[in-house]
């Protein structure tokens, strides 16, 4: 299994999407619980522990970042059309 870094969301995004720090934390604080997590040392771990349940947080916490992500871009697509729409000057 591959090493998790620490991905901490930037000043710019955390304005625009601040559910991601909460996020950040519950991934920080497993990463600093659970060493094996952040050197990959999780071959021989025998499966349904509390680190492997961990590092599955983590991925759904960043599967989740991702997905909130998205959704916010959407948000802002449909906002940006319906403000052109809003705009027309009808000929």
């Amino acid at each position: 299994m591959s090493q998790l870094h620490l991905r901490l969301p930037i000043p710019p995004l955390l304005e625009r999407a601040p559910e991601l720090a909460a996020l950040a934390i519950l991934e920080a604080a497993l990463l600093a619980s659970y060493a094996e997590l952040y050197n990959g040392a999780l071959d021989g771990i025998p499966r349904a522990t509390r680190v492997l349940r961990a590092n599955a947080i983590i991925i759904h916490a960043r599967r989740l970042a991702a997905a909130l992500a998205a959704y916010r871009d959407a948000l802002e697509r449909e906002a940006l059309r319906d403000e052109r729409v809003r705009n027309r000057t009808p000929f």
